[in-house]
């Protein structure tokens, strides 16, 4: 059976009897009725997908790599002429496909009727849901950098293979055993790039808003389209007797989809939209809509004798990603589709591949035209790379990157063989070359990214080492509205004023759902809010309206990152070390009031407390300092208590409090713990604790608003009963994060149970101490900080 095929002309049908649909009970062989037989062989290849991406998770192994090994099968002829088998190396020949009696119940030769056609119909769905996900913004402001990777890396590619494979076979005329007139046409094959297969591959890998991910996903949409005008110009014209004529209605038609799509389905959408409330979940009658738009527009292609995922995408492209509707989109259709039916994509597209029965003379030539062509992309990738002043690390991640494919490019080999463009044994040769080189540079490009982005010794960024007549530099997050008013409190807390400033970066993070890219967004100054920073304005305008009532000593940079919880510390830490922040302040994960947990916000906080690039605080509000009428008040009068046991954290947490303490309206107080018998720190740590205390005496030796105390303690219980005594009389708390050494604490190891707050955090946190204060757990930066480029902070004005 030939598969799916839209360009194919001479095609012999063969008339056969079609199994009927339903079984008859339970003593009929449930093998010979297509519907019980399609859910069997839906089990067998999501099952072997699943179980293969298990166990090649722990290689860096991405998705797509498991799911084509696991359904790299093969085709063989029998005394029907054309009994197809599938497999690969768990259902083809190395395993089960050892069994034909197995494989001729399971994998009959009528059931791939049904079988082509569901793997046709995830196919429109995947390249629709890739639609939805795409930013069509990327391509109008992609730079001259991506828009000369983009080319670079689909012609310098396609000019070295092809010219290569002239040279070979000229070379090879003679001898008819080496002769492949055909391996132009492989170096073309494998110059193609696609820019859904690079977005997921980078997803995989959760290397997002970086230098070169960024450049990757602009370039590849560049590439992407340069590819698909070649390949569509060069099957119409290919494969028509009148070229041109074929070739205007080609255009002419594809106009005229485009215009449907733009405007009558366009509007129709957006008024769908309109109708729902702010909030509010899409209606099922409009998704249930979208869908058979989306096969009505398949169906429209096809009969058109356009290609069948035109329309499909096109209407997936100009609906709005995100809430409501994309991210609705994406959570109906990507896990069911990922797991139920693209499986039987692979498994179909399996049918043609026999990697064991591939002969070692064609084996070398065309692998080395795939080489040249690999070579050629990372080339053209890496060069003009370097040529725009990215690093050689960089450049060198953005070249391997470059190189991966995945199903649009199997796919893609699949139609050039349907059309004769490409023979069968090529076509093997390109899927098992695609899944070595593909998951080749998976664990490649996550190591060099890993080292890429480690941590050296350079300067420190902390506010006990910060200049106490500069500016304080924080890094706020916000995930929602209930995070605002605790972090502008603590803001109004640090004693902002005209002569010392506080310069403050906020980022609103909105999960990246419905969206392929990430994106990061600054708000400049008056620019016109767009639909892409909606959700984040109400935010915004809150700390512009506390900027404007500070007259001068808050200096506010807003900015929007839409991004995956797995991911948002990259833009956390990046963003810090390109503003030189010395605090970065994180929402605690869980709302104390409703005791909801977030679990992508607690793998984003531990994530940033490991590779911070300056000192962190972890802000959990008990609800006290709440309201917006305080925060746009320009008055301020609460107390605030240190509890300091010593070491880094804490001389940290002192430093941080010391600058309050010169607010006119706030006391502080310190609560320092000593041990009974004199056990402490090495004496190393003694001596800065020491200098640290010294130094908040002296800086608050005329302040009636300081108090400092000394708690005599012989264990870590007495730590909990003077604890225990502060009571209600604190608005905000101030403690260290970490206390390995401290003897003190080593008693308490019990109360441990949420390790990015520490012992003493967790005291807090699962007791009623303090009564209803804000508690801020502040880790020290380490003496390392972020040695990799931050030129991918050229943002995206709104």
């Amino acid at each position: 059976m030939a598969g799916f095929n839209i360009y194919q002309s001479n095609i012999t049908q063969e008339c056969d009897f079609i199994y009927s649909s339903a079984s008859l009970g339970i003593f009929n062989n449930p093998f010979k009725f297509s519907f019980p037989l399609l859910e069997f062989q839906l089990f067998i290849a999501s099952f072997t997908s699943i179980i293969t991406s298990v166990l090649l998770k722990p290689l860096g192994m991405p998705t797509t790599v498991s799911q084509i090994i696991a359904f790299l099968g093969y085709a063989h002829d029998d005394t029907d002429c054309i009994d197809l088998c599938l497999g690969g190396m768990l259902l083809g020949p190395s395993f089960l496909g050892r069994f034909q009696t197995y494989l001729h119940r399971v994998f009959p030769f009528l059931s791939f009727i049904v079988i082509d056609t569901y793997a046709v119909l995830g196919t429109i769905f995947q390249i629709f849901l890739i639609g939805v996900r795409l930013n069509p913004m990327m391509v109008l402001r992609a730079g001259r950098k991506s828009q000369v990777i983009g080319v670079l890396v689909v012609i310098l590619p396609l000019a070295l293979s092809v010219t290569c494979a002239c040279l070979l076979t000229s070379i090879t005329q003679g001898n008819d055993k080496l002769n492949r007139p055909d391996l132009w046409r492989v170096g073309a094959a494998q110059s193609m790039s696609a820019f859904p297969v690079i977005a997921c591959y980078l997803t995989e890998l959760n290397i997002l808003n970086t230098e070169f991910s960024n450049a990757a996903f602009s370039s590849s949409l560049v590439s992407g389209l340069l590819c698909f005008s070649l390949v569509t110009t060069y099957l119409t014209l290919n494969y028509a007797r009148n070229k041109l004529a074929a070739f205007i209605m080609v255009i002419l038609l594809s106009a005229l989809v485009a215009m449907l799509v733009v405007f009558i389905l366009r509007p129709a959408i957006i008024w769908m939209i309109k109708q729902i409330p702010a909030g509010h979940v899409m209606k099922e009658e409009y998704l249930c809509a979208v869908f058979i738009v989306v096969i009505m527009l398949a169906f429209l292609c096809r009969s058109a004798r356009l290609h069948i995922l035109f329309g499909p995408f096109l209407f997936g492209v100009i609906i709005p990603s995100g809430p409501p509707l994309g991210s609705a989109l994406v959570e109906r259709l990507e896990f069911f589709n990922t797991w139920m039916i693209m499986p039987m994509f692979y498994t179909e597209h399996g049918l043609n591949v026999n990697l064991f029965d591939v002969e070692l003379t064609s084996t070398v030539l065309v692998e080395s035209i795939i080489l040249i062509s690999c070579t050629g992309k990372f080339l053209g990738a890496f060069l003009p790379a370097l040529y725009y002043s990215m690093s050689y690390k960089d450049a060198t991640l953005l070249g391997l990157t470059m190189n991966a494919q995945g199903f649009l490019e199997l796919s893609f080999f699949k139609t050039l063989m349907d059309a004769q463009v490409l023979d069968r044994k090529s076509f093997e040769i390109l899927c098992g070359s695609m899944v070595v080189i593909t998951g080749a540079c998976a664990p490649l490009v996550r190591y060099l990214h890993t080292s890429s982005t480690k941590y050296k010794l350079h300067s420190r960024r902390t506010i006990q080492h910060s200049q106490s007549d500069t500016e304080l530099r924080v890094l706020a997050c916000i995930h929602d509205q209930e995070n605002v008013p605790s972090i502008i409190h603590l803001l109004k807390a640090s004693n902002p004023t005209k002569e010392i400033p506080i310069n403050v970066s906020i980022i609103h993070f909105v999960e990246l759902v419905g969206r392929a890219s990430p994106i990061l967004i600054s708000h400049k100054v008056n620019k016109k809010p767009s639909a892409a920073t909606a959700c984040s304005q109400k935010i915004i305008n809150v700390f512009k309206l506390y900027e404007e009532t500070t007259r001068g000593s808050i200096l506010l940079h807003p900015y929007t990152v839409v991004s995956s919880y797995a991911a948002m510390h990259n833009d956390v830490c990046m963003l810090a070390h390109h503003k030189r922040t010395s605090l970065i302040i994180l929402p605690f994960h869980k709302v104390l009031a409703t005791g909801v947990t977030n679990g992508g916000i607690k793998t984003m906080n531990s994530n940033v407390l490991d590779k911070a690039p300056c000192s962190v605080g972890i802000l959990i509000d008990r609800g006290l300092l709440g309201g917006i009428k305080f925060v746009v008040a320009n008055w301020l009068s609460y107390h605030v208590a240190v509890v300091f046991v010593g070491g880094p954290d804490d001389r940290e947490a002192l430093a941080f409090v010391t600058r309050m303490s010169e607010h006119p309206t706030i006391e502080v107080t310190v609560i320092r713990f000593l041990s009974a018998d004199n056990r402490g720190n090495d004496t190393a740590e003694r001596s800065l604790d020491e200098e640290a205390v010294t130094d908040f005496k002296f800086r608050t030796a005329y302040n009636n608003r300081a108090t400092y105390m000394e708690e005599v303690v012989k264990d870590g219980l007495g730590v909990i009963n003077v604890i225990e005594l502060l009571g209600n009389k604190y608005e905000l708390i101030v403690l260290g994060r970490r206390h390995d050494d401290s003897p003190l604490i080593f008693q308490l190891t019990d109360w441990d149970k949420c390790s990015e707050l520490g012992i003493l955090g967790d005291t807090f946190l699962l007791s009623d101490y303090g009564g209803m204060a804000t508690i801020l757990v502040v880790q020290q930066q380490t003496t390392v900080a972020l040695s990799s480029s931050t030129n991918q902070f050229q943002d995206n004005d709104q």
